[in-house]
């Protein structure tokens, strides 16, 4: 008896069914091989592991994040009639036990990001799989931008000139569904990790307030008001619906183009693709350095460490370095998941400049902790701030006393994470 074909999307970080090209171009392959698509979703072992360092490489946060995502993506999936098999493995290895039972005429996926995602892929490719690769959560085509990434690794800023010349941002497309296909039973259970994740806290999962914010009109005072430490619509808080993958980038984009034809065109509206554009920037100087980004000298080099006290990252790690201001930012990430981009920056300063500690110590804490971890812009800021990514002027430091008085003049935020503690979401 023959086995039955089947196309796969191997879903990575682009959890949604609009303006996917990763979900558009396994369509498009089943209905030309004559296949049934399914979906597959990994809850990879390495997300569930200690870090170099010691620490969780994924936290609580990130995980219930996305679960919730993935039962909301299968969800959105039936409706068309395709099946979304989650299981937990590498993909190479799941895909091994798939291929028992189905013959895989292809596997689509998104363009790997980090080396990592790299090397899974040639798993996939020697198993003799048909693996195809597209961009599926950039701005641009890579073949739309060559003078842009000649700028790369040199620095953001000759990124964003060359890249703003150019205006070649790729529209948001619908994905062509081509009615109810046939859902394919998966062939193992859900694994227990599906589920023992799902307690955190609601707001962590529900549908992004992109539209709501856009309706407040707050993206007119962006610019002004995106540094603020606390604050409902002080900034987008959009990182973790785009680090998972379930909003679109290039909507985003779009969608500020079309609020300045209705409320008009400011500094503020145009910053927040000014942010975008810092987030494609990090994607493509991570493809481009792969392992390096994660060296303690980075791609500048010079990076010495000073200071090994394991006590002091402990002590910063908890919120207790005695200075209120980072005691308060971090207090705030281990009880939510999330921190302000001033915040991070704030707090990445002082165990660099302050404490004379291994930057990467940071990044590998902020990757155990964030709700909206995404490999390229956690440990592409982080190196950026030490100085030793892609920063010309050689990293950045903060004085920490003149920034709390800026930012939190009445000392609000300091009192509303430096009182009792609520709980901390375990690891």
């Amino acid at each position: 008896m023959s086995k039955r074909s089947i196309t796969i999307w191997l879903v990575r970080d682009t959890c949604r069914v609009d303006d996917n090209p990763s979900l558009n171009l396994a369509l498009e392959t089943a209905g030309q091989s004559s296949t049934d698509c399914i979906a597959l979703a990994c809850l990879e072992p390495r997300r569930w592991e200690h870090h170099q360092f010691g620490l969780a490489r994924t936290g609580c946060a990130w995980k219930c994040f996305r679960v919730n995502t993935l039962i909301r993506l299968r969800t959105e999936l039936l409706k068309h009639g395709i099946s979304l098999w989650i299981g937990a493995g590498e993909p190479s290895t799941l895909v091994g036990q798939i291929r028992e039972r189905f013959t895989i005429s292809a596997i689509i996926t998104d363009l790997p990001l980090a080396t990592e995602e790299a090397v899974e892929n040639r798993r996939l490719q020697n198993l003799g799989v048909k693996v195809l690769t597209t961009q599926s959560d950039e701005l641009f085509q890579a073949a739309n931008i060559n003078s842009a990434l000649e700028q790369l690794p040199c620095s953001f800023t000759r990124f964003r000139k060359t890249i703003e010349k150019d205006e070649s941002v790729v529209p948001a497309h619908p994905v062509k569904f081509s009615g109810l296909g046939s859902p394919v039973a998966q062939i193992w259970l859900d694994p227990p990790e599906l589920y023992e994740a799902r307690y955190f806290e609601k707001q962590c999962y529900e549908q992004p307030r992109w539209q709501q914010y856009l309706e407040s009109g707050a993206l007119s005072t962006y610019k002004k008001t995106r540094n603020a430490l606390e604050g409902a619509n002080m900034s987008s808080r959009l990182s973790a619906w785009l680090a998972h993958g379930c909003l679109s980038v290039r909507q985003v984009w779009h969608d500020t183009l079309e609020y300045e034809e209705s409320y008009g065109v400011n500094e503020s509206t145009y910053w927040l693709r000014f942010e975008l554009l810092w987030r494609e920037f990090f994607r493509w100087y991570s493809r481009l350095i792969g392992s390096i980004l994660f060296t303690k000298t980075g791609k500048n080099g010079g990076y010495e460490v000073i200071n090994s006290e394991s006590v002091l990252f402990g002590n910063w790690c908890s919120g207790n370095t005695g200075v209120d201001i980072i005691d308060a930012a971090m207090r705030e990430l281990r009880q939510t998941g999330w921190l302000s981009n001033r915040g991070r920056q704030l707090v990445a300063s002082h165990l660099i400049y302050e404490y004379d500690l291994d930057w990467r110590l940071g990044a590998a804490w902020f990757e155990s902790q964030l709700v909206d971890f995404d490999v390229a812009s956690n440990w592409g800021n982080w190196a950026y701030i030490a100085g030793v990514g892609a920063d010309p002027r050689g990293g950045r430091i903060f004085n920490l006393e003149s920034q709390a008085e800026r930012y939190d003049p009445k000392k609000t935020y300091r009192d509303r994470w430096l009182g009792p503690s609520p709980r901390i979401f375990e690891h």
